[in-house]
């Protein structure tokens, strides 16, 4: 009888062959009529549907969906701080988080490095249109909460015109409304308000944050590399897609008044 290697592992009697994914087989982004897969073109936005006052409890809340990017805001304040030291300027803070069943992979319960740089970048777009001057002493409270996630990117472009919002609808006062719009830089060129599946062929990335009754920029994103050119021309793009999203956040601040009269 021969002695049995114990050294050795053996494998199945049967196996099956690995599936290679092939680059070169990626999905492609237009149809034959030159239109996106979901029948917009290059420079076209996704509906937008906001509501405001969804979250009872807090000072001031909005609900937004983009496409399938759907987000929820709730802002408390302001509120003194009792510990801290004397501060002639309000401060701002923000929570960011996606929920554990947003994206294609589940997200951990606590937040990662990724959700704290979007909570700061957050601060940084809204922080420019808060009168922080009339609230001395005083701190608000920013939670977003992205509930399905269809470009990471427009998550947080939506997170930006939900905590905007969320802040006029608690009252607080602010210079004016900040927008936000997002942009994907591909071969073909750029699309504004990209998805997750045309993200994942991008070479970079912008997102603007936008004040437009000022025509001010308070904030800018790019990730990946891309021309001056290119970079320059999809500013302006995001510029005009905040100045159309504008009238958005304006129908839904109005539609929220005439509830609560």
């Amino acid at each position: 009888m021969a002695a049995i290697d114990r050294k050795r592992v053996f494998g199945p009697e049967s196996s099956v062959a690995p599936v290679l994914i092939d680059d070169e087989k990626s999905p492609k982004l237009f149809d034959d009529a030159g239109k996106r897969l979901d029948q917009r073109t290059p420079a076209d936005l996704r509906p937008i549907f906001l509501k405001t006052g969804l979250v009872t409890q807090a000072n001031g809340s909005a609900y937004i969906e983009v496409g399938n990017t759907k987000a929820v805001c709730a802002v408390y304040g302001p509120r003194q701080l009792k510990r801290a030291g004397f501060s002639s300027k309000g401060t701002l803070n923000c929570e960011f988080k996606f929920a554990t069943f947003s994206c294609a992979k589940r997200r951990a319960h606590i937040r990662d490095a990724q959700e704290r740089g979007f909570a700061q970048t957050l601060v940084q777009a809204l922080a420019p249109a808060v009168r922080l001057e009339l609230l001395p002493k005083s701190s608000i409270d920013i939670y977003v909460n992205i509930l399905e996630n269809d470009g990471t990117n427009s998550c947080v472009a939506a997170a930006i015109i939900a905590a905007s919002t969320a802040l006029a609808d608690a009252g607080i006062e602010m210079l004016d409304q900040v927008t936000a719009s997002s942009a994907v830089f591909v071969d073909q060129g750029i699309l504004m308000d990209g998805t997750e599946a045309e993200e994942k062929q991008k070479k970079g990335a912008l997102m603007v944050s936008y004040m437009p009754s000022l025509n001010e920029v308070t904030h800018i994103l790019q990730s990946g590399s891309s021309d001056p050119a290119i970079t320059t021309q999809a500013i302006e793009q995001c510029i005009d897609g905040g100045s159309k999203i504008y009238s958005v956040m304006s129908t839904a601040l109005l539609q929220s008044l005439e509830n609560k009269a």
